[in-house]
């Protein structure tokens, strides 16, 4: 009888992946990467009988790897199986216990960076394809494999560009990607969320002015320095509207909190005095899933410490939320420090938050085979604070999910926090569930 790919096999494709180490960077105002070797790895596993392969490198060292198994039906519905081949960058020397480009399997885990993210899941999507075909599995609808670069720097040299130039390459109408999985155990049982919307994703780039001079005379000089920290301050006391959506409805409602704390969490007015009557390390994503979050992360200024500097750049992460205009919110905070900086001093790329629906059949074969996989587990549509490149596949027509098996002792605290976090590692039963979740579904939703 036909079986799924086993742990121990995506263990050791994914230690290949990490040693590969297919690190994207943005350097100079412009991203960077080398995946086309992990897309090398992923070709050797999925080229063979049954599976046309596709190498598309428009950017130098940037290739996408795609895999098709032809379905029989042009009219059926078809599915890609998403998976990024880069990672963010880790320093071996803070602080982890094995070599983060080790790829070892060490006490029943893979460590390395990019065990969780994402390329656990981008190994055992290919090896399943592979599995697939050998067993001459033949689908209804088209069943591909995207193996994309760029991911971890907002996919601009990776999904975007394909889908711009070369779409049919890629084109499906279901698309399954990061992130899901995670299992909780709630009073009425044990939940796995799945995403069914990604928030916005921007970059605010802010310069503030000054005047140059020397450091021993303050009194009535121009220091940049000092209009950062008040936009810094600005900014963290910025508050955007509260936004309550569908999928964070559903997702609240299948938590199992008492009535009183669930009916907080839906009123706009109410759910912030909630935060801390959530469960440890629920609080934070119950926050950036219900508005704009915008965070400064860079600061660059000054080069001699007698020096007050000509100008001072800040950097802002901004998540804009379902309900958002992304561009609305840009111009909110370009009016929050209008009187800080000139009208081209502030540069914003940003894009709208992403949501697909869950009456689809694909959808329904989701739900079964996670129930199956987890003894009755429910599976539940969730929003992802964080950005995939699911955001690049829905405007273009695909309703993709964030869909994913892990073991129920990875919690989805410990699970995020393994996200660009040190020591990240991601255990063999989560390998075993994973290759069983992409076969099941290719069987039974293209069978």
């Amino acid at each position: 009888m036909a079986e799924p790919v086993r742990g121990s096999e995506v263990a050791e494709l994914l230690g290949a992946l990490i040693r590969n180490r297919c690190v994207s960077s943005f350097d100079a105002g412009a991203s960077n990467g080398t995946e086309s070797v992990n897309a090398a790895t992923l070709r050797a596993v999925v080229e063979g009988p049954g599976v046309d392969v596709d190498w598309h490198e428009a950017i130098d060292g940037r290739a996408s790897l795609v895999a098709r198994i032809a379905g029989s039906d042009p009219t059926a519905p078809s599915l890609a199986l998403m998976g990024h081949t880069d990672v963010v960058p880790a320093d071996e020397t803070d602080g982890w216990t094995h070599d983060p480009f080790g790829g070892e399997l060490v006490g029943g885990e893979v460590w390395g960076r990019g065990a969780v993210d994402m390329l656990n899941q981008t190994a055992s999507m290919a090896l399943t394809i592979r599995r697939l075909a050998d067993e001459g599995f033949r689908p209804r609808g088209d069943l591909v494999f995207w193996a994309v670069p760029d991911e971890e720097n907002g996919g601009l040299q990776g999904a975007k560009q394909v889908i711009d130039t070369a779409h049919d390459l890629v084109r499906t109408d279901f698309a399954l990607t990061e992130v899901g999985g995670a299992a909780r155990r709630t009073p009425d049982g044990l939940v796995v969320d799945a995403a069914v919307s990604d928030k916005g994703m921007g970059v605010i780039g802010i310069v503030l002015r000054g005047r140059q001079s020397h450091a021993s005379l303050p009194h009535g000089a121009d220091n940049p320095v000092l209009k950062a920290a008040e936009a810094v301050r600005r900014i963290d006391e910025w508050r955007p509207p509260v936004r309550i959506s569908d999928p964070w409805r559903r997702w609240v409602a299948a938590q199992g909190f008492d009535a009183e704390l669930a009916a907080a969490l839906v009123d706009p007015d109410r759910l912030d005095e909630a935060l801390d009557l959530l469960p440890p390390g629920m609080a934070p994503h119950a926050h950036a899933c219900t508005r704009c979050t915008a965070v400064p992360t860079v600061v660059k200024g000054g080069e001699k410490i007698n020096t007050i500097p000509q100008s001072v750049e800040l950097g802002i992460n901004i998540r804009p939320a379902l309900g958002d205009s992304a561009d609305a919110m840009a111009e909110e905070l370009r009016d929050l420090l209008s009187d800080l900086i000139g009208p081209d001093d502030l540069f914003a790329f940003q894009q709208d938050a992403t949501a697909s629906p869950v009456d689809t059949p694909l959808w329904d074969v989701l739900a079964g085979v996670t129930a199956r996989a987890h003894g009755g587990a429910a599976l539940v549509p969730a929003m992802l604070a964080a950005w995939t490149d699911a955001s690049w596949l829905r405007p273009a027509g695909t309703a993709t999910y964030g869909f994913g098996l892990l073991s129920e002792k990875l919690s989805p605290e410990e699970y995020w926090s393994r996200f660009h976090g040190v020591d990240e590692r991601i255990d063999l039963e989560s390998l075993d569930l994973s290759a069983i979740g992409w076969y099941e579904v290719a069987k039974q939703f293209l069978g």
